[in-house]
């Protein structure tokens, strides 16, 4: 009786933090807060829609929170059945694939980053508090994230208004194209869904993949511009046996705001000449081009405008090699 009322207790105090994060101030950032804070520690199921242009996938999603540590399940509706798993700040893929885990304490795939993002340490966007809509016949407060500049996307999201759960988030470009898009059709919030918890613990879980990337503090090579408010998190070199050359030796380096994340290629070019060669999938863009005697690309969820100025500045401004004639 006693455990019962302590789990009991937990859960009440659960509830109240989440919703002390919007009731201590309805502005657009306590809304923001009040959303990572629900979808931590909540229990919840989702059945949602995740569409990148043709592309429409749908998703059943249970987190569980016991004692502080997250337990979910991401289950793919359609086509063959992959299952994700978090457990222990362990991510594991099913599906008709070797299994395998990485070392992740959230999941990241088909769930929109802005779950996980820390606002108050947000820079180069202002928040706007647009007014309250319906989604999902729940009542949400939609919150647009407007970029101070021209060199990153905008987002527009809707919270529920009494579990802070988020509902709907859309990714827009400039001309306010949906690049992508997470729409739930079903959410339900009810402590039943502790029960994943004892299943997903019961599992074997595939062993974790080491990264093979190397950290490397002495790249000689390193861009001038950036965008503002973007950091370097990682730098380093690594061998992509099978995709390029066998072992072949990239260079990368990635950069985050908080928010959406790129990465800087550099490869050794083998005599093909790229001359601004692009390519955009959903939110994601690919942008290479070839100085001298290296190949730089782009990979990351920016726009083609901000890839460009970045390669071009790496050309004018760092001493690589010529190309042979």
């Amino acid at each position: 009786m006693m455990k019962i009322y302590k789990v009991v207790t937990f859960l009440l105090l659960l509830g109240m933090s989440v919703m002390g994060f919007a009731e201590g101030g309805k502005t657009p950032i306590a809304y923001l807060n009040a959303m990572t804070s629900a979808h931590k520690m909540l229990n919840y199921e989702l059945f949602y829609l995740v569409q990148q242009g043709e592309q429409v996938d749908s998703l059943r999603y249970r987190h569980a929170n016991y004692l502080g540590k997250e337990y979910a399940q991401l289950l793919q509706l359609d086509k063959a059945r992959e299952e994700i798993i978090l457990r222990d700040n362990r991510v594991s893929y099913f599906g008709e694939f070797q299994p395998f885990s990485l070392a992740s304490n959230h999941i990241l795939d088909n769930l929109p980053i802005l779950l996980y993002t820390d606002f108050n340490q947000l820079d180069g966007y202002n928040f706007i508090d647009v007014g309250r809509e319906r989604v999902a016949n729940r009542l949400a407060r939609v919150i647009r994230i407007v970029p101070k500049d021209d060199f990153r996307y905008q987002h527009e999201i809707w919270i529920d208004e009494e579990n802070y759960l988020l509902l709907r988030a859309d990714l827009l470009d400039r001309d306010g194209n949906i690049l992508e898009q997470f729409k739930v059709l079903k959410s339900t919030v009810d402590n039943q869904f502790m029960h994943i918890i004892e299943p997903i613990t019961s599992l074997i879980l595939p062993s974790v993949i080491v990264d093979e990337k190397k950290n490397s503090p002495s790249l000689n090579w390193e861009p001038k511009w950036i965008p503002q408010g973007f950091k370097k998190i990682t730098s380093g070199t690594q061998r992509l046996s099978g995709i390029l050359i066998e072992n072949e030796q990239v260079e990368s380096q990635l950069y985050s705001d908080g928010l959406v994340s790129f990465t800087i290629y550099l490869v050794q070019n083998k005599g093909i000449i790229f001359n601004e060669q692009f390519w955009r999938q959903g939110k994601i863009s690919i942008y290479s081009q070839t100085i001298g005697d290296k190949d730089v690309v782009i990979v990351g969820e920016i726009p083609l405008v901000s890839a460009r100025h970045i390669v071009q500045d790496i050309q004018q401004n760092q001493p690589i090699k010529e190309a042979k004639q």
